[in-house]
C-alpha cells in the first residue's frame, strides 16, 4: 500500500482509457462500480481520462433490461469529467474463450477508433483484468496507445484460468503488457503460483470518496444499553462469504446479546437465508437490505456499531476497506483480513466455516468497547487507502513511459 503523501495532480499531461472486463449496464446496474472509482481517481490526479466498454450482452440476459441489438451499437456517454464509449450488442461465445476474445478485441478496435476521433490518441491502455481486457489490449493489430497496464482483481485467480482453454489467454496478456498490477500481496502470490514470472506490483484498489470524507459523529449515538447495538455485513449472499455462518452466530447470541444484524447485498443464497432467518425466528434480529447504491451503505456504515466479515478469502475486500475508511471495528476471519493487514487492536479475528468461532469474536469484541478510538482508525485506514495516496502509485507507473 502506498504510504508516501501524493502530490495534487501527479497524473497531469497522462491520457488514460480505461478498458473494464465489466461496467455497470441496464442488466446489471451495480455491476464494476469500482472500476468508476478509478475513473475518477484518474481523472482527479489530473489525467485525461475515457473509458471503452465493449459490452457483450449474453442472450441469458436477454428481457431484463433495455432490448439489445444482434448488431453491435457504439453510443457515448459522460461519467463526469471522463467521456465513455460503450459499444453494445448480443453475444454468445458457445463456450469458447477464443470467440469471445475475438469478439472483445474487435469491439475494443471499433471503441478505440470512435474515441479516438473524438478524443484524441490515449497514451495509456489501463485494461481491468487479464481477460477479456488485457489480452484484447495487447493484441491490437493497430494499437493507438503504446503502453498497456493490467490491474488483475479476479481472485482467486485460478478463476481466471477456468476452463482451461482460457488461460493460454490470461498468460499471454500478461507476458505483453507494459506493467501488471494485483490488487493485494495475496492476489500476487496466487498468480506467481499459477506460473507467472514477470514483475507484479501490489497496488490496492481505491475508496470512493464517500467513505473517506465522511464525517464520523459519535454525539448522536444512544448509549449501548439503550438500544440494539447494529451489526453490519456488505457482500453477496453466497457460501463463501459466510453467510451462513453469520446467521447461526445470530441465532447462538440471540438470547445472550442485544444486537440488529442488518445484511447488505443479494446474490443466489438470499432466498436461503430468509427462510433461515424465519425458521430461527430471528425476523425482528436480522434485516435483509437487498443491494443497496453507494450512498446508502455509507450512512449504514456510519450507523452501525461494528462490522462483520465472515468469508472465507478475499481478493481484496473493498467492502472491508470502507468499513475500515470509517472507524469501524470488526470481526472478521484470519483469511479474509490477509491482503488489508489490518491493525489487530481494530478487531478480532476468528476461523473461517466456524459459527462457534465467530460467535465468541463477536462477544470478544463487544466486551472491548465499540466506540473508543473510531475516528483515529477512520484517519489512519483513509490515509491508506483514499484514492489520492493510489493515484500516486500508479503515477509511478506511468512515469516510466514519459
Amino acid at each position: 500500500m502506498p504510504s508516501d503523501p501524493p502530490s495534487s495532480m501527479p497524473l497531469a499531461g497522462r491520457h488514460i482509457v480505461i478498458i473494464p472486463a465489466w461496467w455497470p449496464s441496464p442488466e446489471d446496474p451495480l455491476a464494476g462500480v469500482f472500476f468508476q472509482d478509478y475513473a475518477r481517481m484518474f481523472a482527479d490526479a489530473g489525467a485525461k481520462v475515457g473509458v471503452i466498454y465493449p459490452d457483450l450482452v449474453s442472450p441469458r440476459k436477454l428481457g431484463r433490461a433495455a432490448p439489445v441489438s444482434l448488431i453491435p451499437r457504439t453510443t457515448f456517454d459522460e461519467l463526469g469529467a471522463v467521456n465513455v464509449v460503450r459499444i453494445r450488442g448480443l453475444h454468445t461465445a458457445l463456450g469458447r474463450p477464443w470467440l469471445q476474445m475475438q469478439r472483445f478485441r474487435r469491439w475494443l478496435r471499433r471503441g478505440l477508433a470512435a474515441y479516438a476521433k473524438r478524443f484524441g490518441r490515449p497514451h495509456f491502455l489501463h485494461a481491468m483484468c487479464a481477460i477479456p481486457s488485457g489480452w484484447a489490449c495487447t493484441h491490437l493489430t493497430d494499437p493507438l496507445a503504446k503502453h498497456v497496464i493490467i490491474t488483475e482483481h479476479t481472485g482467486p485467480f485460478s478463476l481466471a484460468l477456468t476452463p482451461g482453454a482460457a488461460a493460454p489467454f490470461v498468460f499471454e496478456a500478461i507476458r505483453k503488457a507494459s506493467h501488471v498490477v494485483a490488487v493485494s500481496a495475496t492476489l500476487r502470490a496466487q498468480m506467481q503460483e499459477a506460473g507467472v514470472k514477470r514483475e507484479i506490483r501490489v497496488i490496492g484498489n481505491p475508496v470512493a470518496s464517500e467513505f473517506v470524507r465522511a464525517p464520523i459523529d459519535l454525539s448522536t449515538w444512544s448509549s449501548e444499553e439503550a438500544r440494539p447495538l447494529n451489526a453490519l455485513f456488505v457482500g453477496r449472499l453466497v457460501p463463501e462469504k459466510g453467510v451462513r455462518e453469520l446467521i447461526d452466530a445470530a441465532s447462538r447470541l440471540a438470547g445472550r446479546l442485544n444486537i440488529h444484524w442488518h445484511l447488505v447485498g443479494g446474490g443466489p443464497q438470499e432466498s436461503e437465508i430468509a427462510q433461515t432467518v424465519a425458521r430461527l425466528n430471528l425476523q425482528d434480529r436480522v434485516t435483509l437490505h437487498g443491494p443497496l447504491d453507494r450512498a446508502v451503505v455509507c450512512e449504514r456504515m456510519a450507523d452501525a456499531d461494528f462490522f462483520v466479515h465472515p468469508s472465507h478469502g478475499e481478493t481484496f475486500g473493498l467492502s472491508f476497506a470502507e468499513a475500515l475508511c470509517m472507524g469501524l471495528p470488526f470481526v472478521a476471519t484470519d483469511v479474509a483480513t490477509q491482503p488489508l493487514s489490518p491493525r489487530p487492536e481494530a478487531g478480532v479475528l476468528c476461523k473461517p466455516g466456524s459459527a462457534a468461532d465467530l460467535a465468541a469474536g463477536i462477544e470478544s469484541l463487544i466486551s472491548k468497547g465499540l466506540r473508543e478510538n473510531r475516528t483515529a482508525r477512520a484517519e489512519l485506514y483513509r490515509g491508506r487507502f483514499a484514492s489520492e495516496s493510489v493515484a500516486a502509485s500508479y503515477a509511478k507507473l506511468f512515469s516510466a513511459h514519459s
